[in-house]
């Protein structure tokens, strides 16, 4: 299961989102944010596996937000232009760009294939000598 937090100043997308999230079992919702200085903070303190964040907001923006995270996560971006897209992608951690307003059929496509990847980079085989070791992801506490 995901850890996930939204940060988008348009109440209405945000309660989309939230709903699209809510629905999805292996998304467990932790946060949502109207300020993107404070869905920062708490993205910095909470570190969510996937942030799912619009690009422009008032005072901090998007990819404002993605320069000061402090660790890794995937990232979904969106906004309402579609010229955003190709810097969206000049950052590693974003996994995937959607148009508002977003549909649930394209956001389902992004998380599935959030998740393959992510299970993936988790049961990467480790050579321990003459032993395999195929991990599985489990979350610290």
């Amino acid at each position: 299961m995901l850890t996930t937090i939204i940060i988008d100043d348009s109440t209405l997308q945000r309660l989309a989102t939230t709903r699209f999230v809510g629905d999805h079992t292996e998304l467990n919702l932790i946060g949502t944010y109207s300020d993107a200085r404070v869905g920062l903070e708490a993205a910095n303190s909470l570190k969510p596996d996937l942030l799912i964040l619009d690009v422009e907001m008032p005072e901090l923006g998007g990819f404002d937000v993605l320069s000061r995270l402090t660790h890794d996560c995937q990232v979904i971006l969106y906004s309402t232009r579609a010229k955003f897209a190709l810097e969206a992608f000049q950052y590693a951690q974003v996994k995937d760009f959607l148009m508002k307003p977003m549909y649930k059929p394209r956001f389902e496509k992004s998380i599935e294939r959030i998740l393959k990847n992510s299970v993936s980079q988790l049961r990467e085989p480790r050579t321990l000598g003459s032993f395999v070791e195929v991990t599985s992801w489990s979350k610290a506490s």
